[in-house]
């Protein structure tokens, strides 16, 4: 079923694969938003577990939702970006929560001459991360993907690469870095997120970070340099959680 609206601001999309024990309260998050602001799609991938009892009781105030099964958590976001229709596209994940108004807070700075618009994130561990793009992002991802809004136009002649599962955004904002696009941070906090998630996989993240660099630094010398200065920074990160018994 879809809700037809005038072209709203944002557009919010959610991945969904077997989520109903967060789901429900994930999208009460936007709903409980100012809604002339957004149009929110639903992008499931076939789940088997009440996720979709959950979605068709709100469906009425969806412009949409599918069901069926994809490659992934990132060929689900590409699904999304070719149905939304906001000037913005934002990526809410099915175990995270925005902020109350914070739509009605960014929103005066998604201006058109910005790529990328991105605040901060909270995690359920009280451990704030503040995204940015800067030099690091050469070195590894620094924009949380629940702090960032993207002007729909960079969609234009991207789509995440499927084959990555975890690290495919880092892949569009080192581009956005070494495009030198404008960008712009605001001080806020936009939502709540879950610790632990995919991004948290020290192997899978080394790999993905490396791939996605070397292929778009074209300095070999560069790209090797930094591969190994990452490899010695996971190894720390993950002492620190065989310490600490926590990551984000």
């Amino acid at each position: 079923m879809k809700l037809i609206k005038a072209t709203p601001l944002i557009s919010i999309i959610t991945v969904v694969y077997n989520s109903a024990s967060t789901l429900e309260t994930t999208i009460l998050s936007v709903l409980n938003q100012k809604q002339d602001l957004i149009d929110y799609w639903i992008i499931d991938g076939g789940s088997t577990d009440g996720s979709i009892d959950i979605i068709k009781r709100y469906e009425h105030m969806l412009s949409g939702w599918i069901s069926e099964p994809d490659k992934g958590i990132y060929d689900a976001m590409n699904k999304g970006i070719d149905r939304v229709n906001g000037k913005w596209i934002y990526f809410l994940g099915a175990d995270d929560v925005l902020n109350l108004k914070v739509l009605e807070q960014i929103s005066p700075y998604l201006k058109t001459e910005y790529s990328l618009v991105f605040g901060q994130v909270v995690f359920d561990n009280n451990y704030q991360m503040n995204s940015y793009l800067g030099k690091r992002t050469l070195f590894q991802n620094t924009v949380h993907h629940q702090s960032a809004f993207y002007n729909k136009s960079v969609f234009s002649e991207f789509r995440y690469d499927s084959s990555l599962k975890i690290l495919a955004d880092y892949e569009l904002n080192l581009l956005l870095y070494i495009r030198k696009s404008l960008t712009l941070f605001v001080p806020l906090v936009i939502a709540t997120c879950a610790t632990g998630g995919a991004s948290s996989e020290f192997s899978r993240s080394l790999k993905e970070t490396n791939i996605v660099r070397n292929r778009n630094i074209k300095s070999q010398v560069k790209g090797k340099f930094l591969s190994i200065i990452l490899s010695l920074y996971y190894f720390q990160k993950k002492m620190r959680y065989y310490i600490y018994g926590h990551q984000v």
